[in-house]
Parts: C-alpha cells; sequence; structure tokens
C-alpha cells in the first residue's frame, strides 16, 4: 500500500516536473507572448528560489511525518497548478510576476513536497527491497504522470487550451492525492508495530502467514555527520548531471527535435518514450541497487546521457529521435532510483528527510540552471549545437565524481547512532 501511495504521489506530481511542463512551453509562448529566453529565465529563476524550501520541507517530514505534509502539499500545489491556467498576458510585468510565481509553487510542491514525500515514504518503509520497492513506486509513478498525462495535456490544449488544461490538471491533483493521503499514509512501520519490509518484530504477535524476526541495526547518520563525508559531495556533483543536463534537455525536447527537422507530431509524441524508458530505467536500477554498490548505476546512467547527448547532434529521423528520447528516459529512471535510495542506503532512515531536503536544494539549484544556457544559446545562434557540446563537457566530470561516490564509513572516535528503529 505504502508502495502504491509513493508511486501516486510522483504521479501527481507532474504538473511540476520539467516533462510536463515542457508540453505547455510553446503555447505559453505564444499565448502571452514572451520570448523563450525569458520563460526559461522565469522557469530557472522560480526553481532556484524553491530549491532552498526543499530543507525546510525535509526537516517538516522528519518532524510532523509524511502524512501531515503530504495533505498540506496536495492543497496548496493542486491550487497552484489552477492559478498557472490565469496568468494575464497584459501587461508584461503581471506576465512576468506571474510566471516566476507559478513556476516557484509547481516547483516547490511538486518537484520539491509530493515527489520527495513519495520517495521518502517507500525508503522509511524498506531497506533489504528498498531499491525494487522504490523502483516500482517510482517507476509506475512516472509512467502514469509523465507517459499518460503529456498525451493527454498535449491533446486538451489543442482542442480547449493551455490554460483551461491546467485547471484541468490541478483538480486531478485534488481529487487523485487527497483521500489517500488522509486514510493510507502512516509515518514508519515502527509505528505500527513492524519493521521495514513488512518483517514482525521479535515480540510481535506471531500467526501462521509470518514469522517474528530480529531487527537488523542500522546507522543513522545526522546531517551535521553527513555534511562531514566525501561521499556527500561526490553523490551530489553526480547528481548534477541529471539535475542540470537532463532538465534543460527535457525542457527544449520539443524544440530541439523541431529544430533538427522532426515533425512537431512526433518531436511530442516521443516524450512519451521518455516516461516508458524511465519505468524500465527505474526498474532496472532497483534490481542493480539492491545488489550492487549504488554508485555503480549512477555511472551506467551518465553514460546513457553522454549517449543522449552525442545523438542529439546528429539526430535527423523519426527512429533517430525515439532512440534519442529513450535513451533520456533510460537516463531519468535510473537516476531517479539511484538518488532515492542511495541516501538511505548511506545514511540510514531517521534523519532522512533533513539530509534529502539539505541536499536537494543545491540539486534544485542546479536544476534552475539547466534550461537557461542552452536556451540563451539558442536565441543567440538559431541552433542548439553549442549547448550540447557545453552539456557534453560538463558531463565528463560528472560521471567521474558518480565513480568516487562510495559508501561512507564512520570513522573512528566518532560517535555511533546504530539502532534497530527510527
Amino acid at each position: 500500500m505504502i508502495v502504491f501511495v509513493g508511486g501516486l504521489s510522483i504521479a501527481v506530481s507532474a504538473p511540476g516536473q520539467t516533462n510536463l511542463i515542457a508540453i505547455f512551453v510553446d503555447p505559453m509562448i505564444e499565448g502571452l507572448d514572451v520570448s523563450r529566453s525569458t520563460i526559461s529565465t522565469l522557469f530557472a529563476a522560480g526553481t532556484l528560489v524553491a530549491s532552498f524550501g526543499m530543507a525546510l520541507i525535509g526537516f517538516s517530514i522528519d518532524r510532523y511525518g509524511p502524512r501531515s505534509i503530504m495533505i498540506f502539499s496536495v492543497l496548496l500545489f493542486g491550487g497552484s497548478v489552477m492559478l498557472m491556467g490565469v496568468i494575464p498576458s497584459s501587461p508584461e510585468l503581471a506576465t512576468i510576476v506571474g510566471l516566476f510565481l507559478g513556476f516557484f509553487a509547481l516547483r516547490l510542491l511538486g518537484r520539491g513536497a509530493l515527489n520527495m514525500l513519495g520517495t521518502i515514504m517507500v525508503s522509511l518503509w524498506f531497506r533489504k527491497k528498498r531499491g525494487r520497492a522504490t523502483s516500482y513506486a517510482s517507476g509506475a509513478g512516472w509512467l502514469v504522470g509523465l507517459g499518460v498525462l503529456p498525451p493527454i495535456a498535449s491533446w486538451l490544449i489543442g482542442d480547449f487550451g493551455w490554460r483551461e488544461t491546467w485547471f484541468v490538471m490541478g483538480i486531478g491533483v485534488w481529487v487523485v492525492m487527497l483521500p489517500p493521503a488522509f486514510f493510507l499514509v502512516r509515518h514508519t512501520p515502527e509505528s505500527v508495530g513492524l519493521l521495514p519490509d513488512g518483517e514482525k518484530p521479535v515480540n510481535g504477535t506471531n500467526d501462521d502467514e509470518s514469522t517474528p524476526v530480529p531487527a537488523i541495526p542500522e546507522d543513522h547518520w545526522t546531517v551535521r555527520e553527513a555534511l562531514r563525508t566525501k561521499s556527500l559531495y561526490f553523490i551530489l556533483f553526480a547528481s548534477m548531471a541529471w539535475a542540470t543536463l537532463g532538465a534543460g534537455m527535457v525542457f527544449h525536447h520539443t524544440s530541439l527535435l523541431e529544430e533538427r527537422g522532426i515533425s512537431s507530431n512526433v518531436a511530442t509524441t516521443s516524450i512519451s518514450m521518455i516516461a516508458v524508458m524511465n519505468f524500465i530505467g527505474n526498474i532496472l536500477a532497483g534490481r542493480l541497487n539492491d545488489r550492487f554498490p549504488n554508485n555503480y548505476t549512477l555511472v551506467i546512467a551518465q553514460s546513457a546521457l553522454m549517449a543522449a547527448l552525442l545523438l542529439a547532434l546528429v539526430v535527423n529521423n523519426n527512429w533517430q529521435a525515439w532512440t534519442y528520447a529513450g535513451l533520456l528516459g533510460l537516463t531519468q529512471g535510473m537516476v531517479l532510483n539511484t538518488g532515492n535510495v542511495i541516501w538511505a542506503n548511506y545514511f540510514g532512515r531517521r534523519h532522512l528527510g533533513a539530509i534529502r531536503g539539505t541536499t536537494m536544494w543545491v540539486v534544485g539549484v542546479t536544476s534552475a540552471v539547466g534550461p537557461l544556457p542552452i536556451g540563451l544559446l539558442f536565441d543567440l545562434t538559431d541552433a542548439y549545437t553549442i549547448g550540447l557540446w557545453l552539456y557534453i563537457a560538463l558531463l565528463a566530470p560528472m560521471i567521474i565524481s558518480a565513480a568516487l561516490a562510495v559508501k561512507p564509513i564512520r570513522p573512528a572516535g566518532w560517535q555511533e547512532t546504530a539502532d534497530s528503529g527510527t
């Protein structure tokens, strides 16, 4: 049930994710009479400011529990999505302020709160099967949210308009997410007398179908301790690969393919391929992360992103466009799964919200920058080639950082905080 709710939370965060926002970019540019560089800059600014709220969200999850924060976030997020549809087209200042505030709210509450809540809940409830459980929640959530919603949003925009589509999606967020947030979410397995992975503690009530098991000691790092490890910074720098480069590629996905001579229909529908391969990448990474060091998976994922960037330089037909979209999706799925499980696997569950929130704002800042340089370079050169080469140059050291992001070992003399609960 937790996996289901976690996946649902990720799915309904879609209006705050780059993949779905990208569907609205061109219609909003036309409807609001703004340039591509302007909307890219406002998206970056909104994402940047929203990133600084991630730490507060993380600490709040640890303090108040996922249920309270989820209900609050869903109410605000649904309203924010609907308000995107009433951004005025004039005067210009009102348009700019409206876009900035809208992107800020979508990124803070969708990409930030709901996405983080979905993955943290799963990490709190699983240990031995954490990678696999996260792959089901994250993979299914992204498949539904970014495989089903983009074509629906594209159809609604074409038939009814982008303003009406934002309103419909906001109502959908409330209808889909509020009931499970109220009735199904619980904080930790220990809060209902269980252990991670659905196991019963030694003093639990036995029955014919389950056998009580002893709790497995778990090392819980505080935020302060985690910040003193090299591994945290290697993970952060490696995570910037998708947050910066991948976000930029997805944000300009449709425009890039059309600039390469691909039809608008193929450019738009290929976003669904990103979602499908995201699901496959999640499942693959889940298996790998439960069996092998998590940094290995990061290296594989970023190698796929490098292949996507190189292909983007030469793409000129439909099968190449679909392959390129597939590589983006594979990278996204593998990075998302690994990025969700690696923090709990490396630093424990007790302070997971605080650690995720503290580190996620850094990733959020870099994702804010991602779409900006390639958008500006396109406006200056009327092509994406220079921007792609810039991304390729940035990705190389990030792959090296992923290889160095090994699991930290608590130094002798540091206070042990290992126990069996949260």
